[in-house]
């Protein structure tokens, strides 16, 4: 996710709203598929409904067998509908959406062995599955991504290879291991990262090629892979590399360096479970089983839970209404989430997340007086509309927002932008320290209010989707500094700074050595609520990414990086 400047926001499109009840943070169920399912694909259509495909049913006599059959979700009614049957039983295969709004099915175990390595295609517009072209390997449990040039990358024991929509032709892209992981995520910069049994590889489509990039802190298998905000991956839970035991470890990999650190733990070991990157940053964890491997463990996990990155920790999510290993999780373009199967059972449900009320730089908070902040939930607005920055009004799309402070005073707050899942808004100038409420009035969904502290200052720094700072110098390209011998002046674009006590009280490191600091306030272009900081850069700056610390009146900002050239 890319953090832009006022305007320029996060939205997605709306098909149509539920007028389910709603609690905070809560998980409520909805309507119930055709059939049960576990090991199926859930994936998001351009319409906003979610086709549900394959997986394993197991009868009341304990007959278990692969599924062709597939179905749509429907958000807007919450029901599950039948559509057409794929063209042989799987399960444990993966579901790409290609850019022209038609579904890869790829690989898995199905019943049917005349088709050990084969592909179809799903088209929205006719309901219908199509054969296409076979693998050069059979793949079950595998992982694919699709890549920026169109092309899916398939990886899985014992090779990797490319899929070509203009063609639905299969080639070989050199060898992969990663059996045992379906977490293979595209990471920013759009490389493919790819957990495996002996370590992280990361394939890089201008060199078609695969490459060994750093090891795990303790091998294993199963476990989910998130890109954060920031760029980095969560690799959260999964299973002992003997298949010995499931795992809570939890770690984050930095692709720009190739390293891996240790997070927080999570509340429960898990395997098979899923991870799903919310609007605003968090990701939430459910489902799976636990125990001494697969075997011997047990779909015990009711609990979801919620990873806060700014805090590197995992706190409760609230508890499922069925017990799930093997579902998935889809996140709805309203900001809800849809969970379904892993149950011998039809039963699906939804997260409704709660309403959190962040800066809009930093993504966490606390808040500023004549800052930008933003609220991310669900179902707030009926359409996604943006305003002038320069003049944002109180009203948007039918949406207003009231923000009460401590000393009691109501106010509507400025919004730049409302979207189903987030809307921007200006905290106004005048608003008191301490705990501020905040109303939106006219949400289509019943999770409206939400609290936050409000600071004097409250310093944040935005960043693009690899957490290099929003900025640039007076005679050079955006992200990029001179590199020649002349004055520069790096612009950082910020908010929450603009109270600071004085202008001595703001320093800013770039790889640890100080760089003079000349303004920190209010930005030149006039859009409210952003800042700027203004940096003289010195010639004895270390070339490449480098960390940018700024801290002001001693409170510092999110950790950012700058990129200095060599």
């Amino acid at each position: 996710m890319i953090r832009l400047l006022a305007g320029v926001l996060l939205g997605w499109g709306l098909t149509g709203l539920n007028a389910l009840a709603q609690s905070p943070g809560a998980f409520v169920a909805t309507g119930e598929m055709t059939i049960p399912r576990i090991g199926h694909t859930a994936t998001l259509l351009k319409d906003g409904r979610v086709l549900i495909a394959g997986g394993r049913h197991s009868d009341a006599r304990g007959k278990s067998e692969s599924l062709a059959s597939a179905e749509l979700y429907d958000p807007s009614t919450g029901t599950f509908t039948p559509t057409g049957d794929m063209t042989t039983s799987r399960e444990e295969h993966s579901a790409t959406l290609l850019p022209d709004g038609r579904v890869l099915i790829v690989g898995g175990w199905p019943e049917a062995s005349a088709y050990p390595s084969s592909s179809e295609v799903y088209d929205p517009a006719t309901g219908v599955f199509s054969r296409s072209g076979n693998m050069t390997a059979r793949h079950s449990f595998h992982a694919a991504n699709l890549l920026r040039n169109g092309k899916v990358l398939i990886t899985g024991d014992p090779t990797a290879e490319l899929y070509d929509p203009a063609t639905g032709d299969f080639t070989l892209a050199g060898p992969a291991n990663n059996y045992g992981s379906a977490s293979t995520v595209l990471l920013t910069d759009g490389r493919v990262l790819i957990p495996g049994i002996d370590g992280v590889s990361i394939y890089d489509i201008n060199a078609s090629s695969l490459q060994l990039v750093a090891t795990w802190p303790g091998s294993y298998l199963y476990e989910t892979a998130s890109v954060l905000a920031s760029g980095k991956v969560l690799i959260a839970g999964g299973e002992g590399a003997k298949y010995d035991a499931t795992l809570n470890e939890a770690s984050l990999f930095d692709p720009r360096n190739g390293t891996m650190e240790s997070t927080g733990l999570m509340l429960f070991s898990r395997a098979f479970h899923t991870s799903t990157l919310l609007p605003g940053g968090h990701v939430l964890i459910v489902g799976g089983y636990d125990g001494d491997g697969y075997d011997t463990g047990v779909p015990s996990l009711t609990d979801g839970e919620d990873y806060d990155p700014s805090t590197g920790s995992f706190t409760s999510a609230g508890v499922l209404v069925r017990v799930r290993d093997g579902n998935t999780s889809t996140l709805l373009p309203d900001g809800r989430v849809l969970i379904a199967g892993g149950t011998f059972d039809t039963t699906a449900e939804l997260y409704i997340p709660p309403l959190r009320a962040v800066s809009s730089a930093s993504l966490t908070g606390p808040l500023a007086p004549e800052s930008q902040a933003s609220l991310f939930g669900s179902r707030l607005a009926g359409a996604t509309e943006s305003a002038n920055p320069l003049s944002p009004p109180t009203s948007l799309s039918g949406i207003s927002l009231h923000m009460t402070d401590s000393s009691g005073t109501v106010r509507m707050a400025r919004l730049f932008y409302v979207s189903p899942a987030r809307i921007d808004i200006e905290v106004h100038a005048g608003t008191a320290a301490g705990t501020v409420t905040l109303e939106v009035v006219n949400a289509l969904g019943q999770v409206n209010h939400a609290a936050t502290q409000i600071d004097n200052i409250a310093p944040a720094l935005f960043t693009y989707g690899d957490n290099t700072v929003v900025a640039y110098t007076t005679h050079f390209e955006p992200r990029r500094l001179s590199p020649d011998s002349r004055p520069v002046q790096l612009i950082l674009n910020a908010t929450g700074i603009r109270n600071r006590s004085s202008l001595a009280n703001v320093q800013v490191t770039i790889g640890g050595i100080s760089v003079p600091v000349e303004y920190a306030g209010p930005n030149d272009n006039g859009v409210p609520g952003l800042d700027q900081v203004n940096l003289s850069l010195i010639p004895n700056l270390e070339g490449g990414f480098q960390d940018l610390v700024l801290t002001v009146d001693g409170i510092p900002a999110n950790a950012v990086s700058v990129y200095i050239p060599k």
